[in-house]
């Protein structure tokens, strides 16, 4: 079982180092590709340092974009499986052993099943700061898997790939931490890989793909790897810009999904549409009333109006997001109340750790 790991950076010259070194202790058997899109810092200098013939670099002349950029760390993978790991985030000790326990334990069946686990959540320090889990909303139909949890060392679950990918759809969310997904290199060109359309997240649009195509998922309910929040990562960069490129990317989903991804999972343009207005425009919405973005949750209810103006008029949450901004100090009192409630109720169904920057960004 070979593994190739592949590394979009850019000016990640603080962190692709200690990246890189948590690949080469892994005890499996892997190939490192990074692919630098024209980074102005060190970075480059950081890679080339390492010497280990396992590790390939690949430097973009010009900047091709984030999403442009997953697709070239990909290029000429030659693993059984794949993972793309960004350049400030870590692989644990036991990540890739584990994964190769678990396909073995598979056998045949590995060559259409997709691979997901816990993560810890670490600072730009690299303390531990949280952990999160399986979100309980899309994995509905996942169920134990007894024989697997012997033969990985840990506790697994397995749900059909076009189940989680209709719960995924219907909530127009990522079901796994981008970090720990692990694929075969057949499905991911089976999809053509990520294409490079999206602004913020082309992962979650990824993932939706091969789930399509894939027939299993199993989570393996240990953290095989840590997701590093700081100021400069994607989840950062994305509310700074004010939550505007998210909106138009998940806006864009209820219109662009493929109709295979649509197909794999039974639902129509229109039940994304409906699920765009009460899950991006109206509980996001609450969400930023609840912590004193007002202004960000108006740009969230004006956007559905301009976008879906019949669903948000229709829809119970998106008139709540209405009333509490028209309410005030007293609409986000409510709304803040009700937020620590829904933490608890996540943190009790899986999700912990930094549960605010996961439910604002999954």
């Amino acid at each position: 079982m070979k593994f190739s790991i592949c590394i979009p950076n850019y000016n990640y010259g603080r962190y692709i180092g200690e990246t890189i070194r948590s690949v080469l202790a892994q005890d499996a058997e892997f190939e490192v590709i990074v692919s630098d899109n024209a980074s102005t810092d060190d970075s480059v200098t950081r890679v080339t340092e390492i010497a280990d013939p396992r590790i390939r670099l690949h430097r973009n002349r010009w900047n091709v974009g984030f999403a442009g950029n997953l697709d070239r760390a990909c290029q000429g993978a030659t693993g059984d499986r794949m993972i793309l790991l960004s350049s400030d985030d870590l692989a644990g000790p036991a990540a890739l052993a584990t994964y190769a326990r678990l396909a073995a334990a598979l056998g045949p069946a590995a060559k259409t099943a997709v691979f997901c686990s816990d993560q810890h959540v670490v600072d730009g320090d690299g303390k531990t700061t949280g952990r999160t889990g399986l979100d309980p909303r899309q994995w509905v139909d996942a169920r134990p898997n007894a024989e697997l949890s012997r033969a990985v060392g840990g506790s697994v679950v397995e749900v059909p790939a076009r189940s989680l990918l209709r719960q995924a759809l219907l909530h127009l969310r990522n079901p796994m931490a981008f970090a720990t997904t692990c694929y075969p290199r057949g499905v991911y060109e089976a999809v053509e890989g990520y294409g490079g359309g999206s602004l913020i997240n082309p992962d979650k649009f990824f993932v939706w793909k091969i789930l399509s195509v894939a027939e299993s998922v199993y989570y393996v309910d240990l953290p095989l790897f840590s997701y590093r929040v700081h100021a400069s990562n994607q989840g950062s960069l994305q509310r700074s810009s004010g939550a505007l490129k998210h909106l138009l990317d998940q806006y864009r989903a209820t219109f662009d999904t493929a109709p295979e991804v649509l197909a794999a999972a039974g639902l129509t343009k229109d039940d994304l549409a409906r699920a765009f207005i009460e899950h991006d425009i109206a509980l996001r919405g609450l969400k930023s009333v609840a912590e004193g973005e007002r202004a960000l949750a108006r740009r969230h209810y004006d956007f559905g109006r301009s976008t879906y103006p019949a669903l948000t008029t229709a829809s119970r949450r998106a008139w709540m997001l209405r009333l509490a901004l028209w309410l005030g100090p007293i609409g986000t009192a409510i709304c803040r109340r009700r937020l620590e409630a829904a933490m608890a109720s996540y943190r009790q169904g899986g999700v912990v750790g930094d549960d605010r920057q996961v439910l604002a960004h999954g």
